[in-house]
C-alpha cells in the first residue's frame, strides 16, 4: 500500500472520531476537497509525481490539528503530520516540505516557493466554488459554536467581502480554474453585505438571463422593422419613379388637346414628387459624427458600438474607449441600452417619414382619380 494510501486512511478515522459536530467547515469533507484541488492544480502545472505527492500529504493532513485546538492548529497539524510519517519512514527532506506546505495554510502566511502556493490556493478553492454560499454557512456556524463568534448577516458578508478584495490565487492554474466564479462569489458577497444598496442599484445585464434575453429580442425586432422600412421605401420610391416616367410625357403630348387632364396631370406628380421626398427622407441615414471624446464615455454620454460614434477615431483611441466602456459594468449597462434607444428613435423617425409617404400616396392617387372623373364629365357637357 502507498504511503498517500496510508496515511489516507489514518487521516479519515481521526477526523471521522476525534472532529466534534461543531466543525461545520473543516472536516474530512473539506480535507478531501482541498486534496482534489491540489492534484488538478498540480497536474495543471505539470509538477513532477514526486512532488504532487508531497502536495497530496500536505492536503490530507494540514487540518489534523483541529482534532486538538482551534486556534493555532496549524503547528498541530505539523507534529501529527511528523508522527505519522516517521511511523512509515517518509524521508526527511520531503518531511519537510510537507510540514511547510501544511504551515503555508495558515491565514498571514506567505507561501515560498510553487508546491506551498499551490497548498495555498487548493485550500481556499472554495472561494471559486459554485457551492460558496453554501459552504461559506457551515463556516459561520463553525465559528459561532467553536470560537462563540456570532455575526449579524450583514456584518457576516462584509466579513468575508473584505476578505475576498485581499486576496490572489498564487499559480496561474487557480487563477485559470477559480477566477470567473471568484468574481462572481465576490459579487454575491457585496450583495448581500449591502442588502439596501441592493434594492437601490440596476443588476447588471451580465447577470441577468431575462434582461439579456430581451435585449437581443429587441435589438432583432429593431433590425427586422428598419428593413421592413427600407423595402417599403424603396417600393415606394420605384412605383412613384415609374408613374412619374409615365405622366410627364403623356402631359407634354395630351394637355394642348385636352385641357382638362391638366388638373388631374398636376395633382399626380406633386403626390409622386411628394411622396418620393418622404420615401427618400424615410431611407436617409442620420447624421454622424464618427468621433468620441473618451471624456463623455466616462460621463456615460456616448456609445462606442455604434460605427457613427468611432469611424474617424483612431484605433488606440477607440480601443481605450472600449476597455473603459467593458471594463465598467454600469457604462457598459448604459452603453447597452443607449444603443437600443437611440435605434428606436431612428426606427421612429424613419416610420413616421414613410407613414406619411403612404398617406400621400393613397389621398393624391383617390384625389387623383375624383378630379379625373369631374374633370371628365364637365368636358363631356360642354
Amino acid at each position: 500500500m502507498s504511503i498517500v494510501s496510508l496515511i489516507e486512511q489514518h487521516v479519515t478515522s481521526l477526523l471521522t472520531e476525534k472532529l466534534s459536530e461543531g466543525h461545520t467547515y473543516h472536516n474530512l469533507p473539506h480535507t478531501l476537497a482541498v486534496r482534489k484541488a491540489v492534484l488538478e492544480l498540480g497536474r495543471i502545472s505539470k509538477i513532477t509525481d514526486e512532488e504532487l505527492e508531497i502536495l497530496e500529504l500536505s492536503a490530507l493532513l494540514h487540518d489534523t490539528g483541529f482534532t486538538e485546538k482551534y486556534t493555532g492548529h496549524e503547528a498541530a497539524s505539523v507534529r501529527i503530520a511528523q508522527e505519522l510519517l516517521e511511523a512509515q519512514a517518509y524521508p526527511l527532506e520531503k518531511m519537510n516540505q510537507v510540514f511547510a506546505c501544511i504551515a503555508a495554510t495558515a491565514v498571514d502566511r506567505t507561501p515560498h516557493n510553487r508546491l506551498e502556493e499551490i497548498m495555498k490556493d487548493a485550500d481556499l478553492s472554495n472561494l471559486g466554488s459554485d457551492r460558496y454560499l453554501e459552504i461559506l454557512h457551515g463556516l459561520r456556524q463553525e465559528w459561532a459554536r467553536m470560537l462563540g463568534q456570532h455575526y449579524s448577516d450583514t456584518e457576516w458578508f462584509e466579513l468575508n467581502h473584505r476578505f475576498f478584495k485581499q486576496h490572489l490565487y498564487y499559480t496561474k492554474a487557480a487563477q485559470d480554474l477559480y477566477s470567473t466564479q471568484f468574481e462572481l462569489n465576490q459579487r454575491r458577497l457585496k450583495k448581500l453585505a449591502n442588502p439596501e444598496k441592493k434594492k437601490k442599484e440596476l443588476v447588471p445585464i451580465s447577470e441577468n438571463k431575462s434582461a439579456q434575453m430581451m435585449f437581443k429580442t429587441a435589438l432583432r425586432n429593431h433590425l427586422d422593422l428598419s428593413s421592413l422600412a427600407d423595402n417599403k421605401a424603396n417600393i415606394m420610391l420605384s412605383i412613384n419613379a415609374l408613374i412619374l416616367t409615365i405622366t410627364m410625357p403623356m402631359a407634354a403630348s395630351y394637355i394642348k388637346e385636352n385641357v382638362f387632364l391638366l388638373a388631374p396631370m398636376i395633382l399626380i406628380m406633386a403626390t409622386c414628387l411628394f411622396s418620393i421626398v418622404f420615401a427618400t427622407l424615410a431611407t436617409r441615414p442620420i447624421r454622424m459624427i464618427g468621433s468620441t471624446d473618451i471624456s463623455k464615455i466616462k460621463e456615460r454620454g456616448a456609445n462606442l458600438f455604434f460605427f457613427g460614434n468611432f469611424y474617424e477615431m483612431e484605433l488606440p483611441e477607440y480601443k481605450e474607449g472600449m476597455r473603459i466602456t467593458v471594463e465598467n459594468e454600469e457604462i457598459l449597462n448604459d452603453a447597452i441600452m443607449r444603443d437600443l434607444f437611440f435605434l428606436g428613435k431612428s426606427l421612429g423617425v424613419k416610420y413616421r417619414h414613410l407613414r406619411i409617404c403612404y398617406t400621400i400616396f393613397l389621398t393624391g392617387i383617390v384625389t387623383t382619380v375624383l378630379v379625373f372623373g369631374v374633370c371628365y364629365l364637365m368636358y363631356l357637357a360642354d
